[in-house]
């Protein structure tokens, strides 16, 4: 008989016109469907549905008053193991779905559950799914891959169980098709079973925002892996693959990772360019300045002004999430290194790490003024020009050599050397340095004045024309996904 003649004798036998066993015309339309029409009807949307191959532990079906749905979802998942949760008014269905999906080739006995609730009640159908999936996870907390079928039961059931769905990060199946008013459902063998991603894994909107608060903390490593989980999740991932290369940029930045930089940049210019449409101007304009910025880092030598900008970008960027020891650090190393690199560029081959004082002038008067700086300026007396210079032998050298920088940025007194002294004891006696105390938010202000105060001189005198402080705004860490 084919599926034409089917469809009229089952519904002969709905209206009562034509026997098929004992019962009343519904049950006996749903033993005909279930006897000669159902092994055609699987078999023809499981050779067009490559989709419900996959192996399934566990499906949870939502079921009414008709059986039909939890039986034609079960025969076309094939799940291990099935749990019917139905309506208290709806457990004749239970009986016919177990005479069909048990024994047979099909599931044990202990296979086979079922869990009445109250309609009304989402979290009664929550509880039952939370508790099921809990009951067969694994020694090593593996749950079973499960599938949630929404189409029987009441719509509030439907609803809770998406709920369900979405919180407990499970597939969704729906059997869809035309309603048929006679039928008063979907014309059994019509269905067309819908296997839907769980929404968070289509849209990803509550895990994207998720993996931005991990971002904005700082978390760069985290951020990057939660960002590659949702490049493989999600329908539409080119926001998630752009913030993905973000971490990984920003945390090679943090690092100061240079030999990391260039593949960032190439990984985050790429990312850009395919999520464009869905960045704001102002988020695409900030990435652009920070990349054309982190170039200049990518030269041997990386350029020194641009590792001292870098250097306090870093100091804002950890002053703002809370980190206040490593941005004391990296504020000392911005005032440390504006310091240094002006002795070095008013005596073309002088370093600082291994210097050769008659590059600034005649040995003995400058170790007579350097002696004359120390004891005026409350520094500790020394007979001899130090091996290698640190930030206050620096800003001391500077200071007795009536340098145009001191001048500038306003140590050209004894008690402007003094307070830097105080302020590079802070650092000093930090847990990053040499000593054990903790930095407070206070103090490492204290050296970011300072820093930038340093560093806006050192620009004037050898940066570009760009202000130092507009760019280091410029540069700071974008804090949105859009």
């Amino acid at each position: 008989m084919g599926a034409i003649q089917h469809d009229v004798k089952l519904r002969r036998i709905l209206r009562g016109e034509d026997r098929w066993c004992d019962g009343s015309p519904s049950d006996q339309a749903t033993s005909y469907f279930l006897s000669e029409m159902l092994d055609e009807v699987v078999t023809r949307i499981r050779r067009g549905n490559r989709a419900l191959a996959r192996p399934v532990d566990l499906l949870i079906s939502m079921s009414g008053f008709s059986p039909l749905t939890t039986i034609l979802a079960y025969e076309l998942i094939r799940p291990t193991r099935l749990l019917v949760i139905y309506s208290a008014q709806a457990d004749a269905s239970i009986d016919f779905i177990g005479k069909h999906v048990v024994g047979g080739g099909r599931l044990r006995y202990q296979d086979f559950m079922h869990r009445p609730v109250q309609p009304t009640d989402p979290q009664g159908v929550y509880r039952e799914v939370k508790d099921v999936l809990a009951r067969y996870e694994t020694p090593d907390r593996r749950k079973p891959s499960a599938i949630i079928d929404i189409t029987g039961g009441k719509k509030v059931m439907s609803a809770a169980a998406a709920l369900a769905a979405w919180q407990l990060n499970l597939d969704l199946c729906y059997l869809d098709g035309e309603y048929d008013p006679e039928f008063r459902r979907v014309v059994p063998g019509d269905e067309r079973p819908l296997l839907l991603a769980n929404p968070t894994a289509l849209f990803g909107e509550q895990e994207m925002a998720a993996a931005l608060e991990t971002f904005r903390s700082g978390a760069f490593d985290s951020a990057h892996a939660q960002y590659s989980e949702l490049c493989e999740q999600i329908a539409e991932p080119a926001r998630a693959r752009f913030m993905r290369s973000v971490s990984a940029l920003y945390r090679a930045w943090c690092d100061l990772n240079l030999s990391a930089l260039p593949a960032c940049i190439r990984a985050v210019d790429a990312a850009q360019q395919a999520a464009e449409r869905e960045l704001t101007q102002q988020t695409s304009k900030t990435v652009a300045d920070q990349l054309n910025f982190l170039r200049t880092l990518t030269t041997e030598p990386p350029s020194p002004a641009a590792l001292l900008v870098s250097f306090f970008v870093l100091g804002k960027h950890y002053r703002k999430i809370g980190r206040q020891d490593f941005a004391a650090l990296l504020f000392y190393r911005t005032i440390e290194g504006c310091l240094a690199r002006r002795l070095e560029l008013i005596s073309p081959g002088f370093t600082c790490k291994n210097p050769d004082y008659s590059l600034l002038g005649n040995l003995d008067a400058v170790t007579c003024g350097y002696q004359q700086a120390l004891e005026v300026t409350g520094g500790r007396a020394s007979n001899e020009l130090p091996s290698s210079i640190s930030l206050i032998q620096s800003a001391t050298l500077l200071y007795s050599l009536n340098d145009e920088f001191v001048t500038r940025a306003k140590l050209n007194t004894p008690s402007a050397i003094a307070n830097l002294r105080d302020l590079a004891e802070i650092r000093n006696n930090s847990v990053l340095a040499h000593g054990y105390r903790t930095i407070t938010p206070e103090q490492s202000e204290r050296l970011r004045g300072r820093a930038e105060h340093l560093l806006s001189t050192f620009w004037q005198l050898h940066g570009s024309d760009t202000n130092v402080r507009i760019l280091c705004d410029r540069l700071q860490f974008i804090l949105k996904d859009r």
